[in-house]
C-alpha cells in the first residue's frame, strides 16, 4: 500500500464504502454475501498488483516481440485497471440504489420531475419529442453513444501524452496520465455515491410519460442505443447523471496537459449532455447536477495529482 498513488486509494475507499453500505442494508439486499465478497476480492486484487515502475515492465533487449506485447498489454492494463470498473460499479447500483429506503422506492423521482417543471415548464423529453425528425434522432443516439469512445480514446490520449505519435509505445504513461485517470475516476465516483441516497428513474422508464410521445427513428445509432440500454440499463442511477460528471472528470483532467484535447473533447461533452436528456434517459436537472459533481471531481483530481504545475513541455509528475 505504501506504493499506491490517489486513484488506488480512491478506488479502495469507493470499494469499502459500498461493501460496508451493503453489509448495513443487508435485509434489503438479498445478494448482500456475494456483493460483499467480490469487493473483498477487489481488495485483495489492489493489495497483490504489482508496483508502478517495477522491473517487470521494462523492455529488455532480448524480449522476444511476442513478449515485448505481452508485457506491453499488461503494463497498459495495469495502470487504466480504475477504467475497467466503471461498468461493474454502475451496474452494482441496480442492487443498492433502494437499499437504503426499501420502502419508498425511487423517493426521488418526484422532485426531479417537479424541478424540469419548474425550470423549464414541462419535462424536457415532452419539448424536445416535437423535434420530429430521423436525422436530429441519429445524430443526438450518436452524440449519447460517444461517452463510450470519448473515455477509451481520452485515456489513449492521456497514455501517449502530447505531441507523440500513437504508434509510438511508452514504457510509462505520459505526464499527466495519473491526473487524467484520477479526475475521470472521481467524477463517476462522485455521481455514483449519491444513488443509493437519492433513487430515482429516468424519464424513459415512465410509461406514462412515455406514451404520450412519438418512437425515435434510425437505422444506425437509434437501435444501437436501445439495444445497449435493454441490456444494461440500471433503474436508478439517474441523479446526478454519471454520463455528464463522468465525461466532464475526464475534460478537466485532460485540460491540464491536453488543452486542445480537452477542447474538442469538451464540444463533445456538450453535445452528450443535451443527448442525455434528447433520448429520454435523464431529467433536464440531471446535467448541471452531472456537471457540476464532474467539474469537483475533476478539480479535487488535479489537486491530489499536483496537475496544476504540469506543464506540456516540462517533466511533471506520473
Amino acid at each position: 500500500m505504501r506504493d499506491w498513488i490517489a486513484v488506488d486509494w480512491i478506488v479502495a475507499s469507493y470499494a469499502t464504502a459500498v461493501a460496508a453500505l451493503v453489509l448495513l442494508c443487508a435485509r434489503s439486499i438479498s445478494q448482500w454475501p456475494i456483493l460483499v465478497g467480490l469487493h473483498v476480492l477487489l481488495l485483495l486484487g489492489l493489495l497483490l498488483m504489482p508496483s508502478r515502475g517495477a522491473a517487470w515492465e521494462r523492455r529488455r533487449a532480448d524480449d522476444s516481440s511476442c513478449r515485448a506485447g505481452l508485457i506491453g498489454v499488461a503494463r497498459f492494463l495495469r495502470y487504466t485497471y480504475p477504467a475497467l470498473l466503471l461498468t461493474p460499479f454502475f451496474e452494482e447500483v441496480r442492487f443498492t440504489v433502494n437499499a437504503v429506503s426499501p420502502a419508498t422506492p425511487y423517493w426521488f423521482e418526484p422532485y426531479l420531475y417537479a424541478a424540469d417543471e419548474a425550470l423549464f415548464g414541462t419535462s424536457p423529453a415532452v419539448w424536445m419529442s416535437r423535434a420530429n425528425s430521423k436525422a436530429l434522432d441519429e445524430l443526438m443516439h450518436a452524440l449519447y453513444l460517444s461517452y463510450y469512445p470519448m473515455i477509451v480514446a481520452g485515456i489513449v490520449i492521456a497514455w501517449v501524452g502530447p505531441g507523440q505519435r500513437a504508434g509510438v509505445r511508452r514504457d510509462t504513461p505520459a505526464p499527466g496520465f495519473h491526473g487524467v485517470m484520477t479526475s475521470m475516476m472521481l467524477g463517476f465516483i462522485f455521481a455514483y455515491v449519491w444513488y443509493p441516497f437519492l433513487p430515482a428513474r429516468g424519464p424513459w422508464e415512465n410509461r406514462e410519460l412515455m406514451s404520450g410521445l412519438r418512437e425515435f427513428q434510425g437505422i444506425l445509432f437509434v437501435p444501437t442505443v436501445q439495444w445497449i440500454i435493454e441490456r444494461a440499463a440500471v433503474s436508478g442511477g439517474c441523479f446526478p447523471s454519471a454520463h455528464v460528471s463522468g465525461a466532464w472528470g475526464l475534460v478537466m483532467g485532460l485540460g491540464a496537459t491536453h488543452r486542445q484535447a480537452a477542447r474538442w473533447f469538451g464540444l463533445l461533452a456538450v453535445g452528450m449532455s443535451v443527448a442525455c436528456v434528447y433520448t429520454r434517459y435523464h431529467h433536464g436537472v440531471d446535467v448541471p447536477a452531472g456537471l457540476l459533481v464532474g467539474l469537483l471531481g475533476g478539480s479535487v483530481g488535479r489537486m491530489l495529482t499536483g496537475q496544476r504545475q504540469v506543464s506540456v513541455r516540462g517533466a511533471g509528475p506520473h
